[in-house]
């Protein structure tokens, strides 16, 4: 009815400019998925608003699921168009329906984030559709459950209730319960999930226990509708707080501090702070995309996530980036940057330490002292800054006589080797790129090498062919000023303070 009357309104509305016979398609309408013979192909138009990574299922006597039980069902998950952010699709075949029963006997639709299909009045939607195979058929839903609770659909619990974050893979996630009352709620493998909730931004499943039910210890088993049992968790008393609880592919069941639980949308780069840089360290990715999340010096910090005992910076690189291989760069806010951390494939989360020396992987992120390069208590180094002003007093450094007695002139380089290259690789940075300064009637040419207090530096000025020999330059504080003349023999100290006679 809602789609026949804005489709005729809208054509008596345009009746002085015509409207032909097959009435007016809006972008929205539009057919995403194929037909094909065998199948009914539904595409679900969503209530605006729904995320473009959410996930949707279909449900109803036709399948045999009601809104609890069809959400997490694979089979019946629907598909995100990739060329529209407001359609989903499913293909129905016949040999899905269950006891004799059809799409025409009501069928309904789930948001994981959002809940269920809703009326103007908040009530429960079913739709009937009388369709043959090889149909396609376009069904409008309305409003989500979370649209009469500002967001977050707000359900209403029946005595104690545990809240998985389910991170299993399990097709069919039971729970069994043995203790107080051995077979509470069933039977094995257990109950199913009740249904799935929002909390705190989160999507956990939930198994509601049961009022009555207050009161008893029990110990928990999780498994895959029976099979993969996971260890026994508990004993845990039941009372007016909700358990929390997460388990994991690798089979732990371990205890959800709900405080530190942050929804991530795709892969996350999880840092430890050993450079004391805190909300001002930025990541720089470069690799399948430059530029990856924002140009130099990157990405800010997304947030704080508490690991055991542990506050690790976190950035969430977006699920759009998963199979991308990026290089890593830390630094602070474009200072001070740290070696690449190399060929990281987005997808799977990273654990990083990063010191002076560079970024290392975590392997376990609640036990990184477990490790021998890890020292919590080591203080990181101190950032630190050399200027280095140069005068050249070269005469044949830069020049190449060929046997003919041409000359030639090729540039002049400054290498820096040590602690790391802090102007470039071999042969280092053309002279002729530096700012020239004017300092007591002297052209100087300078630049700036950062890294840390302590760092050294041999530097050796070249002409990618010939060198003079290494010039040591030491970082003795945060900040430091090398003043220094290069001639055909060497290089050697400059004193700006008075004139210098011996220059030329």
């Amino acid at each position: 009815m809602k789609r026949s009357f804005i489709i005729t309104t809208l054509c008596l509305v345009g009746i002085m400019a015509g409207c032909n016979s097959e009435g007016i398609v809006f972008e929205h309408e539009k057919q995403q998925f194929d037909a094909i013979d065998n199948a009914i192909l539904i595409e679900l138009i969503a209530p605006v608003g729904t995320a473009v990574d959410d996930e949707i299922y279909i449900f109803g006597a036709f399948n045999g699921l009601d809104e609890a039980t069809a959400v997490g069902s694979i089979q019946w998950q629907m598909e995100k168009a990739s060329a529209s952010d407001n359609k989903w699709g499913i293909y129905i075949f016949p040999s899905d329906f269950k006891d004799g029963k059809t799409l025409a006997d009501g069928f309904s639709f789930v948001s994981r984030k959002s809940g269920g299909e809703r009326d103007i009045n908040g009530k429960p939607v079913v739709h009937t559709l009388e369709a043959g195979v090889g149909s396609a058929n376009n069904i409008w839903a309305d409003r989500w459950a979370a649209y009469f609770s500002g967001g977050e659909e707000k359900i209403e619990h029946n005595g104690p209730v545990v809240y998985v974050l389910d991170e299993s893979g399990f097709e069919k996630l039971t729970l069994y319960m043995y203790g107080d009352v051995n077979d509470l709620n069933g039977g094995w493998p257990g109950m199913s999930v009740t249904g799935y909730e929002a909390v705190n931004g989160v999507d956990l499943a939930y198994f509601d226990i049961g009022e009555g039910n207050a009161g008893l210890t029990e110990t928990l088993i999780f498994s895959d509708n029976g099979s993969n049992q996971l260890s026994d968790y508990g004993p845990v008393t039941f009372g007016s707080e909700p358990t929390y609880l997460h388990i994991t592919a690798d089979g732990a069941v371990e205890t959800l501090n709900m405080s530190g639980v942050v929804s991530h949308d795709g892969a996350v780069v999880y840092v430890l702070d050993g450079m004391d840089w805190g909300m001002n360290t930025t990541l720089y990715m470069w690799g399948d995309i430059n530029d990856l999340n924002g140009g130099w010096p990157g990405m800010a910090v997304t947030g704080t996530a508490q690991i055991g005992e542990y506050t690790y910076l976190y950035f969430d690189l977006g699920r759009a980036n998963d199979g991308l291989t990026e290089h890593l760069i830390f630094s602070n806010n474009g200072k001070n940057q740290l070696k690449d951390y190399d060929d990281y494939v987005i997808g799977d989360d990273l654990y990083l330490y990063i010191t002076a020396t560079g970024p290392e992987v975590i392997e376990d992120p609640e036990h990184p002292g477990d490790v021998e390069w890890f020292n919590p208590e080591a203080k990181p180094k101190e950032p630190a800054v050399i200027d280095l002003w140069i005068y050249d007093g070269t005469d044949t450094l830069g020049i190449v006589v060929s046997e003919e007695g041409d000359t030639t002139d090729i540039p002049l380089y400054a290498y820096a080797w040590g602690s790391s290259e802090v102007l470039g690789a071999w042969p280092g940075t053309k002279l002729s790129e530096m700012e020239t300064v004017t300092i007591l009637g002297l052209n100087l040419l300078h630049t700036q090498l950062e890294g840390f207090v302590g760092d050294e530096f041999n530097l050796i000025v070249n002409n990618n062919g010939s060198q003079l020999k290494d010039y040591t330059l030491t970082a003795v504080e945060a900040t430091n000023e090398y003043y220094l003349k290069i001639a055909d023999d060497g290089v050697s100290e400059l004193s700006i303070v008075a004139k210098v006679s011996h220059l030329n």
